[in-house]
């Protein structure tokens, strides 16, 4: 199946704009130099919203800034939920966004990576830093970067959520690279299992009411079989299933489902209340800043 974010990210990974942005972010570090370039300030990211390759905040994270690469053309462990239900293939909708996508993944390629990153990064306040937004680890070598760069920032915590099971085995990565694991109907099995052998970050599952009836029967085997807590956030992708979901019958549904496994299951606060936004919630990096 592909898909035309898939078809759009390949055809601008190999553009000229999105090769002279990535040159333009390896050459600079701060406002002015960027503002100096020949690129529309919000693609090159000069402002309040953006500094290079980062974005700060969205109407979900707050004041949390970003690094996020094309979907599913970085995504190993894409899954036919992802092809089906993916929020950033179906509601990211922004061209500037796609290009800067584009960009970051031919600036990841760079063997400087780590220090390109670092120098924007130690421009900025915030302590903690979300890793794709879209994307995922495509590879050993990208991972590793990562982790490098975690290493050289022992102060600030870096935070994400993959299907890239495998390539997360094969690197050391330090605490502040704060990793969980993500799982769907078609991979919870696997998701237990890595997360089994790494003992590291929660596992998070989208759940879609009415529309995919192995939600509960995944969640079981993962509470049955994993110690970890299970992060439940809405399946909210424009074309899913819109019924109203009450937070209290929700609840009783888990129990009635799932006994006392039910009490490993958190709701996110924004996806099922409204608030608040992970900036100031932290449940998913609390514990490392």
């Amino acid at each position: 199946m592909r898909l035309w974010r898939v078809e759009e990210a390949e055809r601008l990974a190999k553009s000229e704009l999105a090769r002279g942005l990535a040159e333009t972010w390896a050459k600079c570090a701060d406002e002015k130099c960027l503002a100096e370039s020949p690129y529309d300030p919000a693609l090159v990211g000069v402002g309040r919203w953006w500094l290079g390759p980062f974005t700060i905040g969205n109407r979900k994270l707050g004041d949390v800034p970003f690094f996020s690469l094309p979907p599913v053309a970085t995504c190993p462990g894409a899954t036919p939920f992802c092809l089906k239900w993916c929020y950033a293939v179906y509601e990211i909708a922004n061209w500037r966004a796609h290009v800067r996508e584009a960009a970051s993944y031919l600036l990841s390629l760079r063997d400087d990576f780590p220090e390109v990153i670092l120098r924007y990064l130690r421009r900025l306040p915030h302590r903690a830093v979300r890793l794709h937004v879209s994307g995922d680890f495509y590879s050993a070598e990208y991972l590793e970067k990562w982790a490098e760069a975690a290493r050289r920032e022992p102060g600030r915590v870096f935070y994400t959520y993959t299907k890239s099971f495998r390539i997360l085995r094969q690197v050391e990565t330090p605490p502040n690279l704060v990793v969980h694991l993500s799982a769907d109907p078609h991979n919870y099995v696997e998701a237990a299992e890595a997360w089994r052998e790494l003992r590291r970050g929660l596992i998070t599952y989208v759940y879609t009411p009415g529309a995919e009836p192995r939600d509960f029967e995944a969640l079981r085997y993962i509470l049955e079989n994993t110690e970890a807590a299970v992060l439940l956030f809405l399946n909210h992708v424009q074309h899913a299933p819109r019924p109203r979901v009450r937070v209290p019958q929700l609840w009783r549904e888990l129990r009635e489902a799932l006994g006392p496994l039910a009490k490993r299951v958190v709701l996110d606060p924004y996806e099922f209340s409204g608030g608040p936004q992970c900036s100031q919630c932290r449940i998913c990096y609390r514990a490392y800043i």
